[in-house]
């Protein structure tokens, strides 16, 4: 098969050849081709953002032989929070993001953790940095983080199970995590990963699929429109506050799943309030790794997968690469 032309995003370019690049996707079929089969507006439903922000800071120090630099990843999230915010401070950032009564879920991925081994160092940067802007431990709950983490930090406790009562999203129902109800705050920590049926995994499957009791149920039609109506409810929509991407070692094919021939060090970390945004950059960035590995495109472009089209049409983000301020930088 002939190696693909890649039109996408590539992790050292500036952010006016990102915009330029990524208008270059115009010929690829347009969200608007999605809206012939998408359901009608539901009452009260957003209309898409116009504009989103994404920070990506990079460091080629961070990751060696698969172990994380703890205190250069403490930077690094510092400068992407103060970045976004626009804050001077690292405690400033978090309080322009989260209130001081939150309850804070940090929801992790558990799928492949071991194997991609960068979880441990960036939850425990992740819990020191909130205790040093202010939160104490009791207001902060670890989703799918290890339980090492738990213990070693005495967290709050994640409650378990699921609600009794299902919840209707539309396209389907289930139940959701009881952890919904316990947590007032969102901060969702996901891997850069392919996915063998969704072509990728990121912000929004993180929380459609780690957040209901039967995900199995929600995986045909490229899981859509099932991961954009999930997201869409507003027990998670709402609480949803920030997201951080894990793309420190990104898992390039063969995801969900993981080994050590599938994953690429990249050394980012990517920040956005708007999760549609980060999947739509994390499709680009796949498709640049894959590129240099010989490989093909997951999609042409983000608005061709399926979820993120929908997505986007239900308000939850942009996917469209330029309509993205995009910001990067690099640490070391």
């Amino acid at each position: 098969m002939p190696k693909p032309e890649n039109n996408n995003l590539t992790p050292k370019v500036s952010r006016r050849t990102f915009l330029s690049i990524a208008s270059s996707t115009a010929a690829a079929p347009a969200l608007s081709a999605f809206a012939q089969d998408a359901p009608p507006p539901k009452p009260g439903q957003k209309t898409p953002p116009s504009t989103a922000h994404v920070v990506e800071v990079t460091s080629d120090f961070v990751v060696l032989d698969a172990k994380v630099h703890k205190n250069l990843l403490g930077e690094m999230i510092e400068a992407a929070l103060k970045t976004l915010t626009k804050e001077k401070s690292l405690e400033s950032s978090w309080h322009a993001l989260l209130s001081d009564r939150d309850v804070i879920g940090l929801k992790f991925n558990s799928s492949a953790q071991e194997i991609i081994g960068t979880t441990l160092t960036l939850a425990e940067v992740m819990i020191e940095s909130l205790m040093d802007a202010g939160w104490p431990l009791s207001k902060i709950v670890c989703i799918e983080a290890p339980i090492s983490i738990v213990k070693r930090y005495q967290t709050r406790p994640m409650t378990a199970g699921y609600r009794s009562v299902a919840s209707d999203f539309g396209s389907g129902s289930d139940h959701l995590s009881r952890v919904l109800d316990q947590v007032t705050a969102i901060i969702n920590v996901p891997f850069l990963k392919t996915h063998n049926i969704a072509s990728i995994t990121c912000c929004l499957k993180n929380l459609s699929h780690g957040l209901v009791q039967h995900p199995a149920r929600f995986h045909g039609n490229g899981c859509s429109p099932f991961i954009a109506d999930i997201v869409a409810l507003p027990e998670i929509k709402d609480k949803l506050k920030l997201n951080v991407v894990d793309a420190l070692r990104v898992v390039y094919r063969g995801g969900p799943n993981a080994n050590s021939g599938s994953i690429s060090d990249l050394g980012s970390i990517l920040v956005s309030s708007d999760p549609v945004a980060l999947d739509a950059v994390g499709v680009s960035i796949l498709n640049d790794t894959r590129s240099r590995k010989g490989l093909e495109a997951i999609a042409a472009s983000p608005e061709q997968v399926s979820y993120l089209a929908q997505a986007h049409m239900l308000g939850l983000g942009v996917a469209k690469l330029f309509d993205i301020d995009f910001d990067r930088l690099r640490i070391g």
